[in-house]
């Protein structure tokens, strides 16, 4: 710090830098008597109907355009052989509804689970 105090002592603490006097009281004048002259800016039209319309119009089509190429794409969802409604079920014969069960289930296991579920609820 010694080095800090000399230069101050040197130059001193006091601000070099004056306003002139009565600067700050005819300033926004001259200012703006400086600034060139601005022309105005001319008013917006007002937007119609299908301007302010057209966004959603577009956003629509965007959403239905997905939609469609993804059901083309994944196509539409395979109804599942082995499924059957309540009412369906309870029409059934029984012949009909062991071969329904036969073919529900791809293991011997899911089948002995199935019958002894079955067996226990009762």
């Amino acid at each position: 710090m010694g080095k800090e105090d000399k230069l101050l002592r040197k130059v001193g603490t006091s601000n070099p830098f004056r306003v002139p006097e009565h600067y700050f009281e005819n300033f926004t004048q001259e200012l703006m008597s400086k600034l060139p002259e601005k022309e105005p800016m001319p008013l917006m039209p007002e937007p119609t109907l299908w301007q302010r319309v057209k966004p959603w119009v577009y956003m629509t089509a965007m959403f239905c355009g997905i939609m469609l190429s993804v059901r083309i794409f994944v196509g539409e969802p395979q109804k599942d052989e082995f499924s059957i409604s309540q009412t369906e079920a309870e029409m059934l014969p029984e012949e009909e509804w062991e071969n329904f069960v036969r073919r529900a289930f791809d293991s011997n296991y899911e089948t002995y689970q199935f019958l002894t579920e079955a067996r226990n609820n009762q």
